[in-house]
């Protein structure tokens, strides 16, 4: 899976590396809020790192196009259980001069969030969320950007997504995160050039 994605995405900065194109890459934290089981037992997973990366459509004080973010996180109480989540999103921001060699931007996501785990199926879901942040600019097309990322992902609870209780052995859960959204936030450092 890994290995096709970055064959795809070799393949998609060669066909855009024309005028009006962008490409960034960047890593941070990843913080999630907790999941619940069916029958009210709080999962926790520990805070991780992310490597995003993203192909853009550059225009007059906007952009738009694709948005990839993986990590993988552990549950705090079972160490041995690991989830890993992949953000495909499209996303379309507005840039904003602030200074000298410094813009702003702010702008909105939506696609899909695919998670998986080392003990059950895995399954996908709606994700949806906001994005904002500065960056410094070297030149015309060398930037670098620090940015903050709220994501927001629709679970309902006909999920394949299933866990077993840490109480009992064979007793299997679906699991449903609070109030049906799981609410993940991004911090990010990264890297972008322009064509």
């Amino acid at each position: 899976m890994k290995k096709s994605l970055t064959v795809l995405c070799l393949m998609l900065t060669s066909f855009t590396a024309s005028a009006g194109y962008s490409v960034s890459a960047g890593f941070g934290k990843n913080f999630s809020q907790s999941l619940e089981t069916e029958e009210n037992l709080k999962i926790d997973l520990d805070d991780d790192s992310q490597f995003t990366f993203s192909i853009d459509r550059t225009i007059e004080s906007a952009r738009y196009g694709l948005f990839y973010s993986a990590t993988t996180l552990n549950m705090e109480a079972q160490t041995d259980k690991k989830i890993e989540m992949q953000y495909l999103l499209f996303q379309s921001a507005v840039e904003v001069p602030l200074g000298k060699n410094i813009s702003g931007f702010v702008g909105a996501q939506i696609g899909a969030n695919h998670v998986s785990t080392n003990f059950t199926e895995s399954d996908t879901f709606f994700t949806t969320g906001l994005y904002a942040g500065a960056e410094y600019l070297f030149t015309d097309n060398v930037r670098v950007y620090v940015e903050s990322r709220w994501l927001a992902t629709i679970v309902n609870n006909a999920s394949n997504v299933s866990c077993t209780l840490p109480t009992s052995e064979n007793e299997q859960c679906l699991w449903h995160f609070d109030g049906d959204v799981l609410n993940q936030f991004q911090t990010n450092i990264g890297f972008s050039y322009r064509f």
